[in-house]
């Protein structure tokens, strides 16, 4: 039996702050998980205001926000391990996605590795999305060949993130795509009412809902695309924020009718009865949400949602085993879910002797 201990990042686009989990991975005929610690570490406060506008930033600043978030990331490791008296053989990390557009094949994170690399001395892997896309991928979602090898008892897999991400298991077919934006845009929302977000949906639910933006939202072109496809904040910025900003709506009455829009899309991408589905992410604790998805699914699916470690640091234990497979030279992303030419094992590793003697 191989027994593995890595590390996993993750910072997703509602900009939580930085997810890291040690994990335990073991095989004999399957691979087996275990979270041993996880943490989640806020950003402060000019990181988070520079996050906010990374997309809108040019050259050297940008280069400057990679740097500093690599910066961040790598000592806020280091203390984790040095806590916990930790012994990593490596540490994968995500980084913060700034620009996904498929068009031009860019997939760019920030989070620079030998940044991370200088404060831990340890082999970091980081880009997994880049090669997938030059590839002809959409770079996402890469979390399938996590939810794949690690979970067996449910064959439907929704993550309720920045993005709303869906996985279908059909015996050894596998679907994955992203149907909708979701807590970038509720929490967007929310920053305007002066809230991080919005606790438990309780805004939204005293909103009123807006028919006419619900049927505008649901007319888009991007859910009559077949997969494989994905979002970027490219677009949520040219057909999401137009639509709803320019209209004078009232931002409660907002928060209603996105959370109904995003339940009604889900329900229109699950149309068996009787599904398994694990819900994680975020938006898991959107109770409004929730009772939403139910409502609206007719097909008596099993929703389940599973302890607050699974919610929070699902993809922080994905990207640690995405990055172990790496290291193993083994397949990392699946290339039916994400339309590569190409079987890939992506991902960058950055790793070197540092001599302290002189030559």
């Amino acid at each position: 039996m191989s027994v593995h201990k890595t590390i996993g990042i993750m910072s997703g686009t509602s900009l939580d702050g930085i997810d890291i989990a040690y994990c335990t991975f073991k095989k004999k005929t399957r691979w087996t998980y275990k979270i041993d610690k996880a943490i989640t570490v806020k950003f402060p406060k000019i990181i988070k205001k520079r996050l906010l506008k990374s997309f809108e930033i040019k050259g050297y600043e940008l280069i400057k926000l990679d740097h500093d978030l690599g910066d961040f990331i790598g000592n806020e490791t280091k203390k984790f391990i040095k806590r916990n008296n930790f012994s990593p053989e490596i540490i994968a990390c995500h980084g913060h996605t700034i620009f996904h557009n498929l068009k031009d094949k860019i997939s760019f994170q920030i989070g620079n590795a030998n940044r991370i690399y200088s404060k831990l001395e340890i082999p970091i892997i980081n880009n997994f999305r880049e090669l997938d896309v030059i590839f002809d991928g959409q770079g996402a979602p890469l979390v399938p060949i996590g939810e794949k090898l690690l979970f067996n008892k449910f064959n439907y897999f929704v993550n309720l993130g920045g993005v709303l991400n869906l996985t279908k298991l059909k015996g050894k077919e596998i679907i994955a795509y992203d149907i909708a934006p979701l807590n970038i845009i509720l929490n967007d929302i929310s920053r305007k009412l002066n809230y991080d977000f919005d606790d438990k949906g309780n805004i939204a639910k005293n909103g009123k809902f807006i028919s006419k933006l619900f049927n505008e939202l649901n007319s888009l072109d991007y859910y009559k695309k077949p997969n494989p496809k994905s979002l970027g904040i490219e677009w949520i910025q040219n057909k999401i924020y137009p639509l709803i900003y320019k209209s004078g709506y009232n931002l409660e009455d907002l928060l209603n009718t996105l959370t109904n829009h995003i339940a009604f899309q889900l329900s229109l991408n699950i149309k068996e009865r009787g599904n398994n589905i694990l819900v994680t992410g975020g938006g898991a604790y959107n109770k409004f949400l929730i009772e939403n998805i139910r409502l609206y699914d007719k097909n008596k699916n099993n929703w389940k949602i599973p302890n607050k470690t699974l919610i929070n640091y699902k993809e922080a234990l994905i990207f640690a085993f995405m990055g172990l497979l790496r290291k193993r030279k083994e397949k990392n992303i699946l290339q039916s879910v994400t339309g590569s030419t190409v079987k890939l094992s992506s991902g960058i590793i950055t790793e070197n002797i540092i001599f302290n003697k002189k030559i």
